[in-house]
Protein backbone atom coordinates (compact mmCIF):
# COMPACT_ATOMS: atom_id res chain seq x y z
CA UNK A 1 0.00 0.00 0.00
CA UNK A 2 2.70 2.28 -0.48
CA UNK A 3 4.85 4.42 -3.18
CA UNK A 4 8.72 4.28 -3.36
CA UNK A 5 10.30 6.11 -6.11
CA UNK A 6 13.31 5.51 -7.26
CA UNK A 7 14.83 8.37 -8.93
CA UNK A 8 18.37 9.24 -10.43
CA UNK A 9 19.81 10.76 -13.35
CA UNK A 10 20.38 8.78 -16.29
CA UNK A 11 22.89 5.85 -16.09
CA UNK A 12 22.80 5.97 -12.04
CA UNK A 13 21.63 2.54 -12.03
CA UNK A 14 17.77 2.21 -11.77
CA UNK A 15 17.01 -0.13 -14.58
CA UNK A 16 19.73 -2.21 -13.83
CA UNK A 17 17.87 -2.60 -10.27
CA UNK A 18 14.51 -3.27 -11.94
CA UNK A 19 16.63 -6.10 -14.15
CA UNK A 20 17.91 -7.42 -10.96
CA UNK A 21 14.67 -7.45 -8.74
CA UNK A 22 13.14 -9.03 -11.88
CA UNK A 23 15.18 -11.86 -12.57
CA UNK A 24 17.08 -10.77 -15.57
CA UNK A 25 20.33 -9.99 -13.85
CA UNK A 26 21.82 -11.86 -10.45
CA UNK A 27 22.78 -9.34 -7.97
CA UNK A 28 26.57 -9.58 -7.42
CA UNK A 29 26.66 -8.68 -4.05
CA UNK A 30 24.26 -8.08 -0.85
CA UNK A 31 20.76 -9.72 -0.30
CA UNK A 32 17.01 -9.08 -1.24
CA UNK A 33 14.53 -9.99 0.51
CA UNK A 34 10.57 -10.42 -0.15
CA UNK A 35 7.80 -10.32 2.41
CA UNK A 36 10.45 -11.68 4.72
CA UNK A 37 11.69 -14.01 3.14
CA UNK A 38 14.85 -14.67 0.72
CA UNK A 39 14.62 -13.28 -2.25
CA UNK A 40 16.80 -14.60 -5.33
CA UNK A 41 15.07 -14.96 -8.52
CA UNK A 42 16.33 -16.93 -11.01
CA UNK A 43 14.46 -15.91 -14.09
CA UNK A 44 11.62 -13.18 -15.05
CA UNK A 45 9.32 -16.16 -14.99
CA UNK A 46 10.42 -17.71 -11.02
CA UNK A 47 10.50 -13.49 -10.31
CA UNK A 48 6.69 -13.60 -11.19
CA UNK A 49 5.64 -16.51 -9.44
CA UNK A 50 7.18 -15.18 -6.24
CA UNK A 51 4.84 -12.08 -6.87
CA UNK A 52 7.36 -9.55 -8.39
CA UNK A 53 5.56 -8.34 -11.53
CA UNK A 54 6.83 -5.43 -13.57
CA UNK A 55 6.05 -3.15 -16.33
CA UNK A 56 9.21 -2.36 -18.28
CA UNK A 57 9.96 1.51 -19.74
CA UNK A 58 9.39 0.11 -23.37
CA UNK A 59 5.65 0.13 -23.57
CA UNK A 60 5.20 -2.12 -26.28
CA UNK A 61 6.94 -5.04 -24.30
CA UNK A 62 3.72 -5.23 -21.85
CA UNK A 63 1.51 -5.36 -24.78
CA UNK A 64 1.48 -7.06 -28.17
CA UNK A 65 0.10 -4.62 -31.02
CA UNK A 66 -1.24 -7.33 -33.32
CA UNK A 67 -3.72 -8.66 -31.38
CA UNK A 68 -6.70 -7.08 -29.44
CA UNK A 69 -7.38 -5.38 -26.07
CA UNK A 70 -8.85 -8.94 -25.05
CA UNK A 71 -6.20 -11.41 -26.15
CA UNK A 72 -3.62 -8.97 -24.39
CA UNK A 73 -5.45 -8.54 -21.40
CA UNK A 74 -6.13 -12.67 -21.56
CA UNK A 75 -2.92 -13.77 -22.64
CA UNK A 76 -1.43 -15.29 -19.53
CA UNK A 77 -4.42 -17.24 -19.21
CA UNK A 78 -4.45 -18.01 -23.02
CA UNK A 79 -0.65 -19.44 -22.85
CA UNK A 80 -1.02 -21.20 -19.09
CA UNK A 81 -0.51 -24.28 -19.08
CA UNK A 82 -3.35 -27.03 -19.70
CA UNK A 83 -4.86 -24.05 -21.61
CA UNK A 84 -6.26 -26.12 -24.34
CA UNK A 85 -5.81 -25.15 -28.52
CA UNK A 86 -9.33 -23.71 -28.64
CA UNK A 87 -10.57 -20.71 -26.85
CA UNK A 88 -14.16 -19.04 -26.40
CA UNK A 89 -14.01 -16.03 -27.94
CA UNK A 90 -16.91 -14.71 -26.06
CA UNK A 91 -16.14 -15.67 -22.77
CA UNK A 92 -12.59 -14.25 -23.42
CA UNK A 93 -14.03 -10.87 -24.15
CA UNK A 94 -15.97 -11.11 -21.06
CA UNK A 95 -13.53 -11.44 -18.69
CA UNK A 96 -11.18 -9.29 -20.61
CA UNK A 97 -13.95 -6.66 -19.57
CA UNK A 98 -13.67 -7.39 -16.14
CA UNK A 99 -10.25 -6.69 -15.93
CA UNK A 100 -10.36 -3.48 -17.79
CA UNK A 101 -13.44 -2.36 -15.68
CA UNK A 102 -11.60 -3.46 -12.35
CA UNK A 103 -8.77 -0.98 -13.98
CA UNK A 104 -11.10 1.86 -14.98
CA UNK A 105 -10.62 0.99 -18.77
CA UNK A 106 -13.02 2.23 -21.30
CA UNK A 107 -11.67 1.03 -24.59
CA UNK A 108 -13.48 -1.01 -26.71
CA UNK A 109 -11.74 -5.28 -25.89
CA UNK A 110 -12.06 -6.00 -29.40
CA UNK A 111 -10.00 -2.77 -30.95
CA UNK A 112 -6.24 -3.46 -32.10
CA UNK A 113 -3.79 -2.42 -29.25
CA UNK A 114 -2.24 -0.78 -32.28
CA UNK A 115 -5.16 1.38 -32.90
CA UNK A 116 -4.49 2.61 -29.67
CA UNK A 117 -2.55 5.94 -27.90
CA UNK A 118 0.37 5.39 -25.94
CA UNK A 119 -1.56 6.24 -23.20
CA UNK A 120 -4.14 3.35 -23.12
CA UNK A 121 -1.33 0.64 -24.11
CA UNK A 122 0.26 1.71 -20.32
CA UNK A 123 -2.77 0.93 -18.84
CA UNK A 124 -3.27 -2.72 -20.61
CA UNK A 125 0.53 -3.83 -20.10
CA UNK A 126 -0.05 -2.66 -16.62
CA UNK A 127 -3.86 -4.12 -15.92
CA UNK A 128 -1.68 -7.16 -17.67
CA UNK A 129 0.36 -6.91 -14.98
CA UNK A 130 -2.04 -6.86 -12.07
CA UNK A 131 -4.14 -9.78 -13.46
CA UNK A 132 -0.98 -11.55 -11.89
CA UNK A 133 -2.04 -10.25 -8.32
CA UNK A 134 1.63 -9.02 -8.00
CA UNK A 135 2.91 -8.66 -4.35
CA UNK A 136 5.34 -5.94 -5.68
CA UNK A 137 4.82 -3.88 -9.17
CA UNK A 138 7.36 -2.25 -10.13
CA UNK A 139 6.45 0.68 -13.06
CA UNK A 140 10.18 1.43 -14.66
CA UNK A 141 10.09 4.96 -15.92
CA UNK A 142 5.94 4.23 -16.83
CA UNK A 143 5.48 8.18 -17.84
CA UNK A 144 8.70 9.01 -20.04
CA UNK A 145 6.54 8.67 -23.38
CA UNK A 146 2.98 10.26 -21.67
CA UNK A 147 1.31 13.16 -21.51
CA UNK A 148 0.62 15.42 -18.70
CA UNK A 149 -2.97 14.41 -19.01
CA UNK A 150 -1.96 10.66 -19.24
CA UNK A 151 0.49 10.98 -16.69
CA UNK A 152 -2.58 12.07 -14.65
CA UNK A 153 -4.53 9.12 -15.40
CA UNK A 154 -1.56 6.67 -14.58
CA UNK A 155 -1.09 8.60 -11.29
CA UNK A 156 -5.11 8.41 -10.57
CA UNK A 157 -4.32 4.55 -11.37
CA UNK A 158 -1.54 4.35 -8.96
CA UNK A 159 -3.52 5.64 -6.00
CA UNK A 160 -6.13 3.34 -6.86
CA UNK A 161 -3.58 0.46 -6.59
CA UNK A 162 -2.26 1.85 -3.03
CA UNK A 163 -5.16 1.93 -1.23
CA UNK A 164 -5.90 -1.51 -2.45
CA UNK A 165 -2.86 -2.48 -1.07
CA UNK A 166 -0.79 -2.82 -3.62
CA UNK A 167 3.30 -1.89 -2.95
CA UNK A 168 4.79 -0.14 -5.92
CA UNK A 169 8.66 0.77 -6.60
CA UNK A 170 8.42 3.67 -8.93
CA UNK A 171 11.41 4.41 -11.19
CA UNK A 172 11.65 7.78 -12.68
CA UNK A 173 13.86 10.74 -12.45
CA UNK A 174 10.71 13.27 -13.14
CA UNK A 175 10.82 15.36 -9.51
CA UNK A 176 7.22 16.27 -10.88
CA UNK A 177 6.08 12.63 -10.65
CA UNK A 178 8.01 11.56 -7.38
CA UNK A 179 6.17 14.67 -5.59
CA UNK A 180 2.93 14.09 -7.15
CA UNK A 181 2.72 9.53 -5.66
CA UNK A 182 5.89 9.09 -3.71
CA UNK A 183 5.44 7.95 0.03
CA UNK A 184 9.18 7.17 0.37
CA UNK A 185 12.08 8.28 -1.76
CA UNK A 186 15.55 6.82 -2.86
CA UNK A 187 18.24 8.49 -4.64
CA UNK A 188 20.59 6.42 -6.85
CA UNK A 189 24.08 7.64 -7.93
CA UNK A 190 26.57 5.88 -9.67
CA UNK A 191 24.72 2.47 -8.80
CA UNK A 192 24.72 3.28 -5.25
Amino acid sequence: GTVHAVLGENGAGKSTLVKVLCGVHSADEGGLVLAGNPYTPVDAADAISKGVVTVHQSIDDGVIPDLDVATNLMLDKLTAPGAGLFVNDRKLRAEARKVAEAMGLTMNVRQLVSELDVADRQMIAIARALARSPKLLILDEPTSSLSATEAERLFALIDRLRSAGVAILYISHRMSDIRRIADRIVSMRDGS
